[in-house]
C-alpha cells in the first residue's frame, strides 16, 4: 500500500523566532511549534533549533516523514533557491549557509527555500486576504522589512530570487549607513528594532514617556511602544506617527511601480494596535497618484504570523491550480 503524502512542513526562519508547522492539503495547521532564534549564539545553534523544530512538529503531530511531501523554509535575506542556500541574511548573521541541504539530509525530505515575504505573499494570495485577486503586494514590517509581489497571477522573484527587498529602498540618501551597504534604508526607520532604538535614543536625550519609563531601556521593544500607543502615550504615538509617514511613502512608491489591486500589510510591528496601520493608509491616500490610489485596497494580514509557514508549505501542497503555475518550480 502506497502511503499518501498529504502534508508539508512550513518553517519561518526569522531574526527573532523560528516557527515550524505541519500543514495539510487544505492549508490547515495540524501542529506548530515556536522558539527564539537567538542568532547571537551562532549559526550552529540556530541550525540545531531548526532541526529540533521540524522534529517536534512531526512527533507531536503524529506524522511520519512518509506522509510529508517536503519542507518549505521561508527566510529573510538573499537566497539561492536552486542551491537551497542562504547567501546573506543580516538578521541571522549568515553568509553561504546551505540550510536546505542540511534539513534534507537530516529528514530525507525535499526542501525548498523561499524569501519570507514571498512566502507570505503566496499564503495571503492562496489562502488569505488576497484570494481571488491577480495583483497583490504583501508588505511585512517586523524584525526586518520586506515585500512579496504577485503580478498578473504570478509570483515575481527576480533574477536571483531576491526581489522584494523593500526594506532596503532608501528614503534618505544622506541617512545613516545600513548593513546592506546603502544609506537611509526604510528598514532603519520602521522595523521593530529601529523603533526600539529610536525610543531609547529619544529617552536618553531627555524626552519623557510615562509609559516607557516603567521599563529599563534595554527592555523596550516595538511591542512596548505599541502598547504605549494604545495607552495614549504621546512619545509612543509620535514614534508611530513618524514611522507611518516613512512606511506610507514607501508603499506609495510600490503603488506607482506595480499598480496593484490589493496591498496586504503584516508582520509583528503591524500587530501592535491600529494606529500605525491607519496613519500609514492615510499617508498613502494623500500621496499616491489619485487614479492609482483609487484602484488599490490596503488591508491587514488575515493570516498573521502564520503566513510565512503556510506559504512555504504551499510550495509543496499547491492545492490552488492558479497558484501552482505561479510558484517556483520544485
Amino acid at each position: 500500500m502506497i502511503q499518501e503524502k498529504n502534508y508539508a512542513i512550513g518553517l519561518d526562519l526569522g531574526g527573532t523566532k523560528i516557527l515550524a508547522a505541519l500543514i495539510d492539503e487544505q492549508g490547515r495547521i495540524v501542529h506548530k511549534t515556536t522558539c527564539p532564534t537567538l542568532a547571537a549564539e551562532g549559526q550552529e545553534a540556530v541550525i540545531g533549533r531548526i532541526l529540533s523544530s521540524v522534529e517536534i512538529v512531526l512527533t507531536e503531530g503524529g506524522i511520519s516523514t512518509t506522509s510529508v511531501r517536503g519542507v518549505g523554509i521561508a527566510t529573510a535575506g538573499v537566497i539561492d533557491t536552486k542551491a537551497n542556500k542562504v547567501l546573506y541574511a543580516n538578521n541571522l548573521g549568515w553568509e553561504h549557509v546551505a540550510i536546505g541541504q542540511i534539513v534534507s539530509e537530516r529528514f530525507g525530505l525535499p526542501v525548498q527555500l523561499i524569501n519570507d515575504a514571498n512566502a507570505a505573499a503566496v499564503a495571503e494570495w492562496v489562502f488569505g486576504a488576497g484570494k481571488g485577486t491577480d495583483n497583490v503586494i504583501y508588505v511585512t514590517v517586523s524584525t526586518g522589512v520586506g515585500a512579496g509581489f504577485i503580478s498578473d497571477a504570478r509570483l515575481i522573484t527576480g533574477k536571483g530570487d531576491s526581489a522584494g527587498e523593500f526594506g532596503h529602498i532608501s528614503i534618505d540618501p544622506d541617512g545613516p549607513p545600513c548593513a546592506c551597504g546603502n544609506r537611509g534604508c526604510l528598514e532603519n526607520y520602521v522595523s521593530g528594532p529601529a523603533l526600539a532604538k529610536i525610543a531609547r535614543t529619544r529617552l536618553a536625550a531627555g524626552e519623557k514617556s510615562a509609559f516607557l519609563s516603567q521599563y529599563p531601556p534595554e527592555q523596550i521593544t516595538a511591542k512596548e511602544i505599541g502598547e504605549g500607543v494604545m495607552q495614549g502615550d504621546p512619545l509612543c504615538k509620535d514614534i508611530h506617527l513618524r514611522a507611518s509617514r516613512d512606511l506610507g511613502a514607501g508603499i506609495t512608491s510600490l503603488i506607482h511601480l506595480f499598480n496593484p489591486e490589493l496591498i496586504v500589510v503584516g508582520g509583528g510591528v503591524m500587530t501592535t494596535g491600529d494606529y500605525l496601520f491607519a496613519e500609514t493608509e492615510k499617508i498613502v491616500r494623500e500621496r499616491a497618484i489619485s487614479r492609482m490610489a483609487e484602484q488599490v485596497r490596503l488591508v491587514r494580514s488575515s493570516l498573521g504570523g502564520e503566513a510565512g509557514v503556510l506559504g512555504a508549505a504551499g510550495l509543496f501542497l499547491q492545492r490552488n491550480r492558479q497558484s501552482a503555475s505561479a510558484l517556483p518550480q520544485l
